[in-house]
C-alpha cells in the first residue's frame, strides 16, 4: 500500500492523508519520534469521538501544560485499517505554537505494527503489515534498538569517522541534532546563528556545526551540518536522547525504510537506483 504525501516547506514535515472512523482524509504529520498517534481536539469534536481522561492530565508545552485525553478510533491509511487504536487527543498545534495546519500526528502506536518506507524525492509513503514485497527482501538491513525501552528508534551513527553513537531516527525533526555533550566530546565547533529551534518543551537558540562525514547504518553523506542544542529544553523526552537525532536534512537523501516488528532499518540511495 502506498499513498502520496506532501512535504511542508520550512519545517519539512511529511503530511499523510489519514481516515478516522471511515471519514476523511485528514492531514496528519508523520512523526516517528511521536509516542502515539494523536488527534487534535477540534478533529475529535468534529467526528463526535468520545474521549476519556488520561493518567497524564497535562503534556508539557510552550507556556505551560496542555490538556491531554485518550480516545479509541479506527485509523485508516490507504487500504490499511487499524481498528480501535488508542490515540491521544491533544492540541499539538498549541503545543508547537503554530497555526492550525495539522489534524493529528501519525506516531508509534500505529507504526509499530508495520514496515514503512518514505521517499522525500518521490513524495511517497508506503506502509504494510508484511515484509513480503520483493524490493524490501533484497535491501541491506541494519538493526535498531529502542532507546531506554521507549518508542524512540535508535540507529548507529558515525560522525567524522568516530562512533558508533546511538541517534534517534525522527521524521518529525527538521534537522540532524547533536547534543552539546557529544559535540564537546568530538571537538566539534558550533557557532550561534539567527533563529530558534522550536519543540514541545520550548524554544532554544540555534547553533550550527559543520560535519565532514555523517554515516548511519551503511550509508554516508559528506560536508553536512548538524544543529547543536540541549534537547531537554525542546522535548519532554529530551533526557532520553544522549547523543542526537537524525532528521530531514539527512533523510531527504534516501528512501527510509523502518521494519518495526523485526527491529531493522535501511536507507536506499535513490540517486543510484
Amino acid at each position: 500500500m502506498e499513498v502520496e504525501v506532501k512535504i511542508k516547506t520550512g519545517m519539512h514535515m511529511v503530511k499523510v492523508p489519514v481516515n478516522v472512523n471511515g471519514q476523511g482524509p485528514f492531514m496528519f504529520d508523520l512523526d516517528t519520534g511521536a509516542s502515539a498517534t494523536t488527534l487534535t481536539p477540534q478533529l475529535a469534536k468534529k467526528l463526535e469521538i468520545s474521549t476519556r481522561p488520561s493518567d497524564r492530565p497535562e503534556a508539557r508545552g510552550i507556556g505551560g501544560g496542555i490538556h491531554t485525553e485518550y480516545a479509541d478510533a479506527t485509523i485508516g491509511i490507504g487500504s490499511l485499517e487499524f481498528e480501535k487504536d488508542e490515540v491521544y487527543v491533544l492540541d499539538v498545534n498549541a503545543m508547537l505554537k503554530s497555526a492550525s495546519g495539522r489534524d493529528g500526528v501519525l506516531g508509534y502506536t500505529t507504526l509499530k505494527h508495520c514496515l514503512m518506507s518514505l521517499s522525500y524525492s518521490k513524495q511517497l509513503f508506503k506502509l504494510s503489515k508484511t515484509d513480503s514485497e520483493p524490493n524490501h527482501n533484497s535491501i541491506e538491513w541494519s538493526s535498531f534498538e529502542y532507546i531506554m525501552d521507549s518508542h524512540l528508534v535508535g540507529v548507529p551513527v558515525h560522525i567524522n569517522g568516530s562512533g558508533p553513537y546511538s541517534f534517534v531516527l525522527d521524521t518529525g525533526a527538521g534537522n540532524t541534532v547533536i547534543t552539546p555533550s557529544l559535540a564537546e566530546k568530538l571537538g566539534i565547533d558550533a557557532k550561534a546563528v539567527d533563529g530558534i529551534a522550536r519543540g514541545i518543551g520550548g524554544d532554544v537558540e540555534l547553533k550550527l556545526a559543520g560535519l565532514e562525514s555523517l554515516s548511519v547504518g551503511s550509508v554516508q553523506i559528506s560536508n553536512s551540518q548538524g544543529v547543536v542544542i540541549d534537547l531537554n529544553k525542546v522535548s519532554p523526552k529530551g533526557g532520553l536522547i544522549e547523543n542526537g537525532i537524525i532528521g530531514y536534512d539527512f533523510l531527504k537523501n534516501f528512501e527510509t525504510v523502518i521494519d518495526y516488528p523485526n527491529k531493522r532499518f535501511s536507507f536506499i540511495d535513490e540517486h543510484s537506483s
